[in-house]
């Protein structure tokens, strides 16, 4: 979760200064504490912060760049303080020794969604690094710029897991580009090994109102239950032949997840049983 989500009051009083606020989250990344935020740092975005992020940047220890570059991805969250300033030292980061700082940026970048950026971080798009495409997959979504598209449709073919499903992601639900080349990268997922892939190929596609995510959607319904995906996708897709599917999944679940998701499936029932038959 992003410090963006949290309720601005909170951090009006908080009486630490920006130094000591930076200098323990610096310290709990030598111990993995993710529970030390920098949202008050990120939610007063003035100078002082940008000059700790800057300063931290420009170090000569690696995490203490990590660290910069982890200040200047969200100061003044939504408002964006200092941005063509903390843009231009985050893609210097991109051509960091270290690859978690290299890693840190480009996750930096996607916070910013700053469109000069893009061609830096397509640079890195075949890093043997996940983590680092990961990082480009933050950065190039959110964008409807072609070459960003592009790059996470290449993305979306990688081998490594977490990256195919984060370039799903990004792809079926953080853009609302709709090409030929789009839609053709998510249906290439809808067999995928991965439940969550799938699904957020399905979504995608299902948001797109495109015919090829019927057949997955009734193949999801009919064996294990992986989790709401398919019944998103059913609701996007309202096709009115997904009723009595949508019936007998809910019929098969445990009594712990009939109740978890009923919503789900409420929903999913109620658009198609408006719906006429897809396409016609």
């Amino acid at each position: 979760m992003s410090s963006s989500t949290h309720s601005r009051p909170s951090y009006e009083h908080c009486p630490d200064p920006g130094s000591d606020l930076v200098a323990a989250y610096r310290a709990a990344i030598d111990c993995d504490d993710a529970a030390v935020s920098l949202a008050a740092v990120h939610y007063r975005g003035g100078k002082t912060e940008f000059e700790l992020g800057r300063h931290y940047g420009a170090s000569s220890d690696p995490l203490d760049r990590v660290t910069g570059a982890d200040v200047l991805a969200q100061l003044g969250w939504g408002e964006a303080t200092f941005q063509s300033e903390s843009v231009e030292i985050l893609i210097s980061l991109l051509k960091d020794a270290d690859e978690r700082v290299i890693s840190a940026a480009a996750v930096g970048l996607g916070h910013r969604k700053d469109p000069a950026a893009i061609r830096h971080v397509l640079a890195l798009v075949d890093h043997p690094n996940p983590d680092i495409q990961l990082g480009v997959v933050h950065a190039l979504s959110r964008h409807d710029i072609p070459a960003a598209i592009a790059g996470l449709i290449h993305l979306a073919r990688d081998l490594h897991e977490d990256v195919r499903n984060w370039a799903a992601f990004g792809l079926g639900s953080m853009t609302e580009v709709d090409t030929p080349e789009l839609s053709d990268a998510l249906a290439g997922l809808l067999d995928d090994p991965n439940a969550e892939i799938r699904g957020e190929a399905m979504t995608g596609l299902a948001r797109r109102q495109d015919a090829r995510t019927l057949a997955s959607i009734v193949r999801e319904l009919a064996g294990e239950f992986h989790g709401s995906w398919c019944l998103e996708a059913a609701e996007l897709l309202a096709d009115v032949r997904l009723v009595p599917l949508l019936r007998k999944a809910r019929e098969r679940l445990h009594e712990e997840d009939i109740l978890r998701f009923a919503a789900d499936f409420d929903r999913a029932e109620l658009a198609c049983s408006k719906a006429r038959v897809s396409g016609q």
